[in-house]
């Protein structure tokens, strides 16, 4: 992979940790299906990345990406973690249990969704 490749590599990575940020600063039910989808996408490039550079010595372009990278998964880590506190906390919305898991009957939700 050249240089050019990794460095759009991982801005597109970045690209999706952005998204989530974006997702996650609003936390809903939704956002939060979202923002996973975003991530497992990020963490699919990472990897791709981490197998490149194995070994390797990392480009001076790419080395600067990476390290924006780095800043923005703590940033969204701590943003879900919010948002998982926010869902599991005393005010959390009742469809989730103590342990995160769909608590709510499937009826519910529909009543829920038309009201």
């Amino acid at each position: 992979m050249t240089p050019v490749a990794q460095v759009d590599l991982a801005a597109a990575a970045r690209a999706n940790v952005a998204r989530v940020i974006t997702l996650l600063e609003r936390p809903t039910v939704l956002a939060l299906d979202q923002s996973a989808a975003e991530l497992t996408v990020a963490i699919a490039r990472v990897e791709e990345l981490q197998a490149e550079f194995a070994g390797k010595q990392i480009d001076s372009s790419a080395k600067s990406v990476m390290i924006a990278l780095r800043k923005d998964l703590w940033r969204a880590g701590r943003l879900l973690r919010n948002a998982w506190e926010l869902r599991i906390g005393a005010a959390a919305q009742p469809e989730y249990t103590g342990k995160g898991e769909w608590g709510l009957p499937l009826s519910a939700v529909r009543w829920a969704l038309k009201a």
